[in-house]
């Protein structure tokens, strides 16, 4: 009974204490504890970025060398392989009718190719194999030489085939050489070699064979630990090609079905979450292949001895703030509001007397909170100061150009002069081509001024193509042209000199990329059926374009332009008729190769210009 007693009366002693230092506990709980939880967490989360920021970045650098190098290895075989491709007395001899000399030549034959191969043979390169046809006597030898029938059983014939005499990179596989005992694990480079007398015939493959040890030791020199082997090679299908452990080699890479090897970054870092834990996967493209160094890094084990750090430094850091807290908080408390008042009253006196750029004399060089809201008034009203002067520069440049577009507008009348002075010289004299080529500029001329105007009509529009595919045609004399436009729709707006480029690009990728080639260009406008508006259709009978070449003009209309003169064109055209159109223009590409290119330009009905000069 005693003891149930003291227990009640030790409860009541607690809740006395609650009541009466409840107010001060919250408080504290507010003030202190819940902002150092939120400082702390922002902390750790802060730190746990930058530290994996410095991390992957380091490691990029490290397989960004790990690619020089490996780059440089497949750089020398590309080389070899080149040479021995550029050499004359390879496709003599391979070329040779089997059936047709004596035993002997063959012989001949085969001392000749024996001697131009194996002397490149070394620790880059273990084997150079030639596949030649299965007729010649040397084609069983099965050392440097061996049959096409062989080859082409082989899985990676068809690919070999398809690149046309350009290297593929097989990846690796298991050989067994007659001069060296066991397996051996080897990547190749492979190219199909033709008959330059009779092109359609396959008269060898050539292929040189490296040792996969060769990748595996600059992987491993690249490592950080040796027990935890992080550095791969991969295809563009995720399947390892090289890794410090061979059993690995063969199988796909351990990441999510999202992640992708094909038109990657040169390099860069991607993470993503796999098995509920994150990762970092820092990668680089090789120079040959379609292959990638790739480095798989767990987040946690760039984490694991920050997070034991964090942990001390947290604890250390509460207990510093509750003794803070203990021991100053009156004191703090005082000093703070009446500084606070003092300091208030301080900024009042000098906005209201002396302004703005007295007050930055008047602070004192050290921190606090009203400190820094007097240095964020006095940094507010500079920057106004400074937008009131930059605005005042901006008025004074406005003027300043419309100066000059007024003074501008004299230039093309001393133009127009000077090519009618000209364009009389050239009739009396009897040049009449001339004559009519003068014509033409100053009415390209006229119409690309359009008296300063970016919004045009598309019967103006239509002239200039017009006049734009005459001079053209007098230059190169390559194609015949026609320019269609229903008078229904002469009036409609489009944005100027959006049809020349289109032309240009007709005339120089289309027409001219066929050396020798006549053929015609269209220009043609025509109102849409379905939801107004109407559309403009260039088209050629040139070479055309694949697919792979119609998906690259689709994604540089999203990208920024390039150096080329043709892609700034096309980009430049597209971005005015979004703007114009407020994304409801549409650029169309059609195209085949040897069947031409035809370009469609779709746009909305617009009578007036909007915001137009």
């Amino acid at each position: 009974m005693a003891e149930v007693n003291r227990a009640m009366g030790i409860w009541r002693k607690l809740q006395l204490l609650w009541l009466t230092y409840r107010k001060m506990l919250l408080l504290y709980l507010l003030v202190v504890l819940l902002p150092a939880g939120v400082m702390l967490y922002y902390y750790f989360e802060k730190s746990a970025d930058i530290l994996e920021r410095q991390v992957t970045q380091s490691m990029l650098k490290s397989v960004q060398q790990v690619k020089i190098n490996l780059d440089y290895r497949l750089s020398k075989v590309g080389d070899i392989s080149d040479a021995l491709i550029l050499n004359s007395d390879l496709y003599d001899i391979l070329a040779l009718d089997p059936l047709v000399g004596t035993r002997f030549s063959q012989v001949e034959e085969e001392k000749k190719l024996g001697n131009m191969i194996r002397g490149l043979q070394g620790s880059d390169i273990l084997k150079i194999k030639l596949y030649v046809n299965a007729d010649k006597m040397y084609a069983g030898e099965h050392v440097n030489f061996f049959s096409l029938d062989l080859a082409r059983q082989m899985p990676w014939y068809d690919d070999v085939i398809g690149r046309n005499g350009a290297v593929e990179w097989v990846p690796t596989h298991v050989e067994n050489y007659i001069s060296t005992p066991g397996e051996v694990r080897v990547f190749s480079s492979a190219r199909m070699i033709r008959d330059p007398n009779e092109y359609a015939r396959i008269i060898g493959i050539l292929m040189l064979d490296m040792p996969e040890a060769n990748l595996a030791a600059i992987l491993n020199d690249a490592e950080l630990d040796a027990s935890n082997r992080n550095m791969y090679i991969v295809d563009q299908d995720g399947v390892i090609v090289s890794h410090g452990q061979p059993d690995k080699i063969g199988s796909k890479l351990p990441v999510p079905e999202s992640v992708s090897f094909s038109g990657k970054r040169p390099s860069g870092i991607e993470k993503f979450v796999m098995n509920g834990q994150p990762y970092f996967m820092i990668h680089a493209a090789l120079g040959a292949g379609g292959w990638s160094v790739v480095s798989l890094l767990p987040a946690r084990q760039i984490n694991h001895t920050n997070n034991d750090f964090n942990l001390g430094f947290s604890l250390v850091l509460t207990l510093s703030l509750v003794l803070l807290f203990i021991l100053g908080a009156f004191l703090v408390f005082v000093h703070v509001t009446r500084g606070t008042i003092n300091r208030v009253r301080h900024i009042t006196e000098q906005l209201r007397e002396r302004g703005a750029a007295m007050i930055e004399e008047g602070i004192p060089h050290r921190s606090g909170v009203v400190i820094r809201l007097e240095k964020s008034v006095a940094h507010m009203l500079s920057t106004f100061q400074h937008l009131l002067e930059d605005n005042y520069r901006v008025k004074e440049q406005e003027k300043e150009a419309r100066f000059r577009a007024l003074q501008a507008q004299i230039n093309p009348h001393f133009l127009y002069n000077a090519l009618d002075t000209i364009n009389w010289m050239a009739l009396t004299k009897g040049a009449h081509d001339i004559s009519r080529m003068l014509n033409m500029l100053a009415q390209y001329f006229r119409l690309t001024l359009s008296k300063g105007k970016d919004i045009v009509s598309l019967e103006d529009e239509m002239n200039l193509a017009r006049a734009y595919l005459e001079i053209q045609k007098q230059r190169f004399h390559s194609f015949d042209y026609a320019v269609e436009c229903p008078a229904a729709l002469s009036d409609l707006l489009i944005p100027k000199l959006s049809i020349q480029p289109l032309i240009e690009n007709a005339i120089l990728h289309g027409i001219q990329g066929i050396e020798g080639h006549y053929g015609s260009i269209r220009v043609e406008a025509e109102p849409v059926a379905d939801g107004g508006g109407f559309v403009i259709r260039v088209s050629d009978d040139g070479n055309g374009m694949n697919e792979d070449q119609v998906a690259q003009l689709y994604a540089s209309l999203d990208a920024p332009p390039s150096p080329s003169p043709s892609g700034y064109g096309l980009y430049n055209v597209w971005e005015r008729v979004r703007l114009f159109t407020g994304g409801e223009g549409r650029l169309h590409f059609r195209s085949a190769p040897g069947e031409g290119t035809t370009v469609s330009l779709s746009l909305p009905e617009r009578i007036e210009p909007e915001g137009s000069q």
